[in-house]
């Protein structure tokens, strides 16, 4: 908000890249939560590497241009064609929900009788559900915030298809209309709604 009397900046962050996922994730995923015995032992009681490994593990898994982490195919006005991975929409309060889940995911086990602590699986298991409740995002019918978000200004999309799990099945065409949606955007900007008591 620009108010009068007063110097107000706008300063445009980039997406992280895998070096400031593992950097965010190093925010949440700390030393001092209970994390999984065997995840701990695979280190030899070194609790700080095992941590590290889980970091390193998670957004090699979050970064990897696979099948099964595509999201979207673009297609431009000139007929040029462009696919989008999760990563390519990542954000600091997407990671801060992937640790929520996989907290919450942890504390499900437990209550059903399973060994307390976070390990690997909880933390996958997390980026797949986190990417499946985002698989109806594309709803923008606005070019111009598509092309905000892929940070190809300039050209105009005309076709969007999603590409969940890296097949083609059922996936859904939107052509751009003229209109005004800007759902998408708030997604990508929102803050961690995911709160877990994990002590």
């Amino acid at each position: 908000v620009l108010r009068p009397g007063r110097l107000d900046l706008k300063i445009e962050i980039d997406r992280p890249d895998k070096d400031a996922a593992r950097d965010i994730f190093s925010k949440y995923l700390i030393s001092e939560l209970p994390f999984h015995p065997a995840e701990i032992d695979a280190f030899e009681g070194d609790k700080p590497r095992a941590v590290r490994s889980l970091i390193d593990r998670i957004a090699d898994e979050m970064y990897a241009p696979t099948e099964r982490n595509k999201f979207l195919e673009v297609t431009y006005a000139k007929g040029d064609k462009e696919t989008f991975y999760f990563k390519d929409f990542a954000s600091g309060a997407m990671i801060e929900n992937i640790v929520a889940r996989a907290k919450k995911n942890a504390i499900k086990r437990y209550i059903a009788g399973g060994q307390k602590g976070l390990c690997f699986q909880d933390l996958l298991e997390a980026v797949e559900g986190e990417y499946k409740e985002n698989e109806d995002l594309p709803n923008t019918t606005n070019p111009d915030d598509w092309a905000r978000i892929s940070g190809r200004k300039g050209e105009k999309i005309i076709n969007v298809r999603t590409l969940m799990g890296g097949s083609s099945k059922g996936a859904r065409h939107r052509g751009i209309e003229a209109s005004s949606n800007d759902g998408l955007l708030r997604f990508f900007s929102m803050p961690g709604c995911l709160d877990a008591c994990f002590g």
